[in-house]
């Protein structure tokens, strides 16, 4: 039997140390004490490395979620999961996978509206695994929207070009004015059009209107508002003078007699490529030439009657979209009809490009949408939601209108 004197004996002794080792390796027990002596026997002096944690199961942290999209853009489902690496990932649409969706997120191909004209797109799910198991996420749906237009596209629908939050309501600044004998500009900013009527603190020629900062660091696009005299110039000449390919007139109001002056207002970007066409037609024409404009790619953005009983209509092309071709639906209804014809355009799905006219002409809408988009567009109406509208983008004030005298106030957002 060993003992501590022992050990140390032959620890002490010449080759004691090897006699010690050799019966060690025999098999003899190591008394307690002696493991410091190991290392002169050609073991290892390290730590022993500590066994591998158990594997953890995988498990869905978020969810992927449910997503309206307009018709013509993508949609991204994205999921988070823990467990032990490496994960895997499968997606699946209306239960097949898809090939090559491998990751925490995928994104679709442009969203089209199915053959049945149903807006639901395709039901989403995907599969996270690990070498200790396999869970399925919620299904979740894609649904088609209202077509946006194509970024960089301010002809219509301009508030859809901001991607960042904090726009509107705005928390980087804005306000409201009037633009009587003024001219104004906001430089990182969009605005609404023109209010025209004779309502309120807008009377004719007094155009109100508001505006709102971009949140930063977005500072591709400025708002101006600009008031010319016919003494000066006719309304023609001077909307010419003003076209540019950097900017887009979004609303305009031509009054010879009730002010002799016209209002404007545009919208100014760094990206360009757009070109004006004005063209002055009798009401008669104004469906005809709405529809030529649209079957050129061109879209009607400003509209109003020149004084003389003719219609200055403004179109504008873009070198970004030259093949698209729009439908055209026009109007020229009394003020008591603004209301129910917008809320008749938004419902075949038409965006207003243009609103103008007077009391004495009658008021002048266009409608546009991309050929075969009949998808509903959502719009708040005098504060009414309808109908459900995408949460993820910005709705664009389109017209903004009062008439005292037939008690008619109209406030339309469109997306």
């Amino acid at each position: 039997m060993f003992t501590r004197s022992s050990i140390a004996g032959w620890l002490r002794t010449p080759g004691g140390l090897t006699g010690a080792c050799a019966s060690i390796r025999n098999g003899i027990a190591l008394l307690a004490g002696v493991t410091w002596a190991l290392g002169g026997c050609g073991g290892s002096s390290a730590a022993r490395t500590p066994p591998p944690p158990p594997s953890q199961a995988v498990v869905i942290t978020t969810q992927p979620t449910s997503q309206t999209t307009p018709i013509g853009d993508a949609a991204t489902f994205t999921v988070a999961a823990t467990g032990t690496a490496p994960l895997d990932y499968q997606w699946s649409e209306n239960g097949s996978e898809i090939p090559g969706a491998t990751s925490a997120s995928y994104t679709t191909p442009p969203v089209a509206l199915p053959a049945s004209g149903s807006t639901a797109v395709g039901s989403f799910q995907v599969s996270v695994s690990n070498s200790v198991n396999s869970v399925p996420s919620d299904a979740v749906t894609l649904t088609a929207g209202a077509r946006a237009p194509k970024p960089g596209d301010i002809r219509y629908l301009p508030f859809q070009q901001v991607n960042l939050p904090g726009f509107l309501p705005s928390i980087y600044g804005g306000g409201s004015g009037n633009l009587q004998d003024s001219q104004w500009s906001f430089a990182n900013s969009l605005g609404t059009p023109l209010f025209l009527g004779n309502s309120g603190d807008s009377p004719m020629c007094g155009w109100h209107f508001g505006w709102y900062a971009l949140p930063p660091p977005m500072d591709n696009m400025a708002m101006y508002y600009q008031e010319a005299f016919s003494h000066v110039m006719t309304a023609a000449a001077y909307l010419q003078s003003v076209a540019a390919p950097y900017l887009v007139i979004t609303s305009m109001d031509i009054e010879p007699q009730a002010c002799g002056a016209t209002g404007v207002a545009w919208i100014e970007t760094a990206q360009g490529g757009f070109d004006q066409r004005l063209e002055t037609i009798s009401p008669s024409q104004l469906q005809a030439q709405a529809t030529i404009d649209g079957q050129a790619s061109r879209i009607v953005t400003a509209a109003s009657f020149d004084g003389s009983g003719n219609i200055d209509l403004l179109s504008y092309g873009w070198t970004g979209d030259t093949t698209t071709v729009y439908e055209a639906k026009t109007y020229l209804v009394p003020s008591t009809q603004v209301y129910t014809t917008v809320t008749t355009l938004a419902a075949d799905g038409y965006f207003i490009s243009a609103f103008g006219g007077n009391d004495t002409s009658g008021y002048i809408l266009a409608g546009m949408r991309v050929k075969g988009d009949t998808l509903p567009r959502p719009m708040n109406i005098n504060g009414v939601l309808a109908p459900n509208p995408d949460s993820s983008i910005y709705f664009t004030p389109v017209l903004i209108f009062g008439d005292s005298s037939a008690n008619v106030a109209v406030e339309a957002w469109e997306q």
